[in-house]
């Protein structure tokens, strides 16, 4: 049992939804938070498909369960729920957190707000900076939105599917005015892309724990300056394949744990007003990789 839980009448839930849930280990860092910041609240996985989250969002007010995280599927199957949400979310559809405020419920997506507190973490320099991405998800947009909020220079786009890709450049280019260059996925292009690239971002789900795909050609991580850095931002494994070859040739890299430590540090400034600092962040991570290391046993 948590130290923080009194278990009475004002113990909240803060669950993460869903589907499926095997894969979901973010209660992991948010309960040792709420354990560190003596918070009386919980976070636990709960499994709701797409036709129950309606039901859902009526349970949630029934039970006062005031904030909840949302992943797969649900992040833009939710928007139609809320009273609130901002530009980006809403253009994009994907959000994962969930408050409520004065009786209404707002809604923000945090993806592109972690994985640049991540880079900036790291030492990235983005303004000016010629950004690499690979996979043209919503997850993309939020983090170009971000990218452009600290004044990236280029930014280059690249996917299996070229109509993804362009969709993406064309949403950036209408609301914000920034040109994104879209590129399909091909060997070639990642090359010619990369050998610019002073951020490379792997934003799709190729290499993650579960997802039966790897990366089929890395060729490009030879193609890169020595000071590009190198985010990955699947969880799990914390060292994808992407990374540890990124390591052997020498590039700095930045896993997706550190994307999520960051992530959940912008959702714990949105709902509760705090904000994690490098040594609780670190508490999480250990937490983290040990229950990781508890699966693989």
């Amino acid at each position: 049992m948590y130290s923080n839980l009194i278990c009475n009448y004002k113990t909240r839930l803060m669950p993460i939804i869903g589907y499926p849930m095997d894969h979901s280990n973010a209660a992991q860092v948010y309960n040792k938070l709420f354990e560190i910041y003596g918070l009386n609240k919980i976070m636990f996985p709960i499994e709701i498909k797409p036709e129950e989250l309606g039901d859902f969002v009526k349970a949630a007010k029934t039970l006062h369960i005031d904030t909840y995280t949302l992943t797969m599927p649900l992040k833009s199957a939710i928007i139609p729920y809320l009273d609130e949400v901002d530009p980006c979310s809403r253009v994009f559809r994907s959000v994962n957190i969930v408050k409520t405020v004065n009786g209404k419920t707002v809604g923000a997506g945090m993806d592109g707000k972690g994985c640049v507190g991540a880079l900036l973490s790291a030492g990235a320099s983005i303004e000016g900076s010629t950004a690499v991405l690979l996979g043209a998800g919503s997850i993309s947009g939020a983090i170009i939105y971000e990218l452009i909020q600290h004044k990236v220079g280029r930014v280059i786009l690249l996917n299996r599917t070229l109509a993804h890709a362009e969709d993406v450049a064309r949403i950036m280019e209408e609301n914000w005015g920034q040109k994104v260059e879209a590129l399909a996925a091909t060997p070639e292009n990642l090359d010619a892309a990369c050998a610019d690239a002073d951020l490379f971002i792997q934003c799709s789900p190729l290499g993650m724990y579960g997802f039966p795909q790897d990366h089929s050609y890395l060729g490009f991580l030879e193609k890169m300056k020595k000071t590009c850095i190198v985010l990955d931002c699947p969880v799990n494994p914390e060292y994808t394949t992407l990374l540890i070859r990124a390591r052997e040739l020498g590039l700095p890299i930045v896993s997706g744990m550190y994307m999520m430590l960051s992530q959940m540090t912008e959702i714990y400034d949105f709902c509760f007003g705090l904000r994690p600092g490098d040594k609780e962040k670190e508490e999480c991570r250990r937490v983290l990789v040990a229950y990781l290391d508890s699966l693989k046993k």
